[in-house]
């Protein structure tokens, strides 16, 4: 088989959980890391370019994810290649950057090693170094999707997707890690939070598959993870309370956070929900960034020459 002189990935940003679908839904949107991976020649060494969302700090070695998870692809791809990343995803923010980072390796390296590549076959591969399936299932198969494992295995599903609805984001200066956001949560939960969560979930896969879109601000409460997880994000009940205020349909936090996420309809509801947001994030002395997305129905897209 010929190697490809060259594999462009385009990977989606995706926010998590939207409130009760904890672990369990994933949405990508319209925010998109993109990699570029060629061959370099025989003898050479690996050269990583980075551009873009913290280009300054991400490790330019085999410590680098996009490169760990290239490596780590069952045919395990030889020889040397020039990786460039253009990175668009707020990275630690809870909007799927490691998720992305992982899967463009995966989908580069599958590229690479097969004449007849089986990207779906990369999932599992993807969700193992994760952990959780949401991010990365969404950020593959695009719109709003989820995932659930048990003795059969991976079963994913895709609900419709909001596309017509505006997203804000709530992006701030500071990051919370996955790992710290998953040790403040309890390892038990009482059967009236799971209750209250699995009731609310349900009312969110009705509202969206039935554009029921006023159900949402009941819908994206929940009782497992986002009381617990809003100690790290100072601002989290004042912020959502704005947005509510002034027309957003529902918000929650995106993922782990520390970004929050809020639905309008519509452009002229979403810049004054952007606006209120950001006064009541910054009257606890808080600074972010606003970005204005759309769900992003199409997914990963790999294109090989």
């Amino acid at each position: 088989m010929a190697k490809p002189s060259a594999v462009r990935i385009s990977i989606p940003a995706t926010t998590s959980n939207l409130g009760p679908g904890f672990d369990v839904l994933g949405m990508a949107l319209t925010l998109r890391n993109h990699l570029t991976v060629r061959p370099l020649p025989k003898g050479s060494a690996d050269k990583i370019e980075i551009f873009g969302e913290s280009a300054e700090s991400l490790p330019r070695d085999k410590s680098n994810l996009v490169v760990r998870a290239f490596r780590k692809h069952r045919a395990s791809p030889e020889g040397a290649f020039h990786f460039k990343m253009v990175n668009r995803i707020p990275l630690s923010r809870g909007l799927g950057s490691s998720a992305a980072a992982r899967l463009a390796g995966l989908l580069a390296a599958e590229a690479f090693c097969s004449a007849k590549p089986d990207f779906e076959s990369l999932i599992s591969s993807a969700i193992a170094m994760e952990g959780h399936p949401d991010n990365a299932v969404a950020a593959f198969f695009g719109g709003l999707a989820g995932a659930v494992t048990g003795n059969g295995g991976l079963k994913t599903f895709r609900l419709r997707t909001p596309k017509e609805l505006s997203i804000v984001l709530l992006v701030p200066e500071f990051e919370v890690s996955t790992e710290k956001a998953r040790r403040i949560m309890p390892t038990r939960v009482s059967l009236k939070d799971a209750i209250y969560t699995s009731s609310r979930l349900a009312m969110l896969t009705a509202a969206f598959e039935q554009k029921r879109f006023n159900l949402l601000s009941e819908a994206m409460q929940d009782a497992l993870h986002q009381p617990y997880r809003a100690k790290l994000v100072v601002g989290f009940h004042e912020t959502i309370s704005a947005a509510l205020a002034v027309g957003a349909l529902g918000a929650a936090l995106s993922g782990s956070g520390s970004t929050i996420l809020a639905f309008a309809r519509g452009e002229t509801v979403a810049a004054r929900v952007a606006k209120a947001m950001a006064e009541a994030f910054s009257r606890k002395k808080n600074a972010g960034r606003i970005f204005f997305v759309k769900a992003d129905a199409s997914g990963a897209r790999i294109t090989v020459k």
